[in-house]
Formats: structure tokens, sequence, C-alpha cells
């Protein structure tokens, strides 16, 4: 009775197991933080953003990154929409830095 305790146990376990990585591998297609399709859909429209929220220099940083990987990923208008708002938030870095107030 043991060993059929300890055989259902260790299908259980591989069961949750491979579930968690079934969820791993589709959050890593998808995309951590809102992407779709490896689009950043929370840098590009605001859309499945985690709870999160990251400081202005990680944002310059994300939305540089999302730009790099250019058209292969993302349309020509969607990089537009990004270097919009990259620009955005390095002239308000820039403000919150250099502004004499």
């Amino acid at each position: 009775m043991l060993k059929n305790k300890r055989a259902r146990g260790m299908c259980l376990l591989a069961g949750v197991c491979l579930a968690l990585a079934v969820a791993a591998s589709a959050s890593a297609e998808t995309g951590q933080g809102g992407e779709g399709n490896g689009k950043n859909l929370c840098l590009l429209y605001g859309e499945n953003c985690p709870d999160r929220r990251d400081s202005i220099t990680d944002t310059i940083a994300r939305l540089k990154q999302e730009i790099a990987r250019g058209e292969a990923v993302y349309t020509r208008k969607e990089l537009e929409r990004l270097q919009q708002k990259l620009d955005y938030y390095e002239w308000l870095l820039y403000m919150l830095l250099y502004s004499p107030s």
C-alpha cells in the first residue's frame, strides 16, 4: 500500500511539475510583463501591465530594448509609437534632473 501511495504522490508531483512547466513555457512565449506575439503590449499600448511600477530609467531601458528588436517584431507604426514614448521619458528625466525649479 505504501508503494501505491508513493506512486500516486509521484504522479501528482509530476503532474504539478508538468503544469508549471507548461505555464512557464506559455509565459515565456507570450513574454513576461504583458507581451503578446513577442511584443511588449504594456509598453506599446499600456495593456496587460503587471502591478509593478518601473522607474523612469527602467522604462527608458525597456523602451530602448524593445526598439532595438526592430521590424522583426514590431511594425513601423509601433516602432514610431515606442520611439515617441522613449523621447517623452527621456525629456521627462531631463526635466526632473536639470530643470531649474
